[in-house]
C-alpha cells in the first residue's frame, strides 16, 4: 500500500522506473539519491537570494507573510544536523526564529513603522507568528481609518456643493438668466452672443464721459501729432481755462480781454 502510494505520487515518466522495486525502503532511497535537492547549492542560493530581495511593496501583509513562510520551508528541508544535545537544538530554533522576525519587521512598508517600532521595543521580542498578528491588527486598523476619512471627505465635499449651490440660486432669483452664456440680466433669446447686438444700440455716454474727456486731454497733452489743435493753441486754452478758473473781484475791460487772452481769431484756425 505504501509502494503503491509512493509510486503514484510521482509523475508518470519517473514513477515507471519504480514499479520492479520490491520493497519501499528501496523506492525512498533510490528516489532520495535520484531527485532529492538537498545538495543542490544553487537551488539553496536562489531561495537565499530572493529571501534577501523580498519587501512588502503592493503586497497584504497577510501575503508577504505567507510567502516568507513558503522560502522558510524551503530551507528547512535543506538542513539536517545531527544535534548531540536537544538544548542546542531548542538555542538553534530560537535564533533562527528571531532572524525570521527581523526579516519580517525589515520588509514592511514605511506606513507600518509605528507598528515596527512597537513591537521591537516589547522585551523579550515576540516570535514570527505574534509579531505578524499585531502588524495585520495594525494594517486593519489602518485600513478603517482610511475609509473613515474618506467618507467625511465626501460628506464635506457635498455639503460645500450644496451650499455654494444655494448660494448662486438665491443670486439669481428674480433675475434673468442667460442658459447659452452662464450670465445673469439677459435671457437666451436676447443674448448677443447668439443674435448680436442690436441695431439701435448705443454705449452709455454719459456713465464713461468724465473718463472720456480726461483720456482726450491726456492724449492731446502726449501726443500732439494725433491732436486737431496745435501745440500753441494748447497752450493758449490753458491760459485761459486758468484765468477763467479763477474769480475776479472787478470785470476786466475789453482792452485788457484782448491782451490778456493773446491770441487772435486765426490763431483757432488748424
Amino acid at each position: 500500500m505504501v509502494m503503491s502510494w509512493l509510486i503514484n505520487s510521482m509523475t508518470t515518466e519517473v514513477g515507471e522506473s519504480f514499479l520492479l522495486y520490491k520493497t519501499t525502503k528501496e523506492i525512498w532511497e533510490i528516489a532520495r539519491e535520484t531527485y532529492s535537492s538537498l545538495e543542490n547549492t544553487s537551488k539553496l542560493f536562489e531561495i537565499e537570494t530572493r529571501l534577501h530581495d523580498l519587501r512588502q511593496g503592493e503586497l497584504t501583509v497577510t501575503q508577504f507573510f505567507n510567502i516568507l513562510t513558503q522560502y522558510w520551508q524551503q530551507l528547512d528541508m535543506f538542513e539536517i544536523h545531527s544535534w548531540k544535545c536537544s538544548n542546542d537544538f531548542a538555542l538553534y530554533k530560537k535564533i533562527g526564529d528571531q532572524k525570521r522576525t527581523f526579516k519580517f519587521l525589515l520588509g514592511l512598508n514605511k506606513e507600518l513603522d509605528e507598528v515596527r517600532g512597537r513591537i521591537m521595543g516589547i522585551k523579550p521580542l515576540p516570535n514570527i507568528r505574534e509579531a505578524f498578528s499585531e502588524v495585520r491588527r495594525e494594517e486593519s486598523r489602518k485600513k478603517l481609518m482610511m475609509t473613515d476619512n474618506l467618507s467625511t471627505s465626501t460628506v464635506e465635499g457635498s455639503t460645500l456643493y450644496t451650499h455654494n449651490s444655494s448660494q448662486d440660486n438665491k443670486s439669481k432669483k428674480g433675475r434673468p438668466w442667460c442658459k447659452h452664456c452662464k450670465k445673469l440680466g439677459h435671457t437666451k433669446e436676447t443674448c448677443w452672443k447668439i443674435h448680436g447686438k442690436p441695431a439701435d444700440w448705443k454705449p452709455n455716454r454719459a456713465r464713461n464721459d468724465w473718463e472720456t474727456r480726461a483720456n482726450v486731454a491726456a492724449t492731446s497733452g502726449n501726443n500732439p501729432d494725433t491732436s486737431p489743435f496745435t501745440r500753441e493753441q494748447i497752450e493758449v486754452l490753458q491760459k485761459l481755462l486758468g484765468q477763467v478758473s479763477i474769480p475776479s473781484l472787478a470785470a476786466p475791460t475789453t482792452a485788457e480781454q484782448h491782451t490778456s487772452s493773446g491770441f487772435e481769431e486765426g490763431d483757432w484756425q488748424c
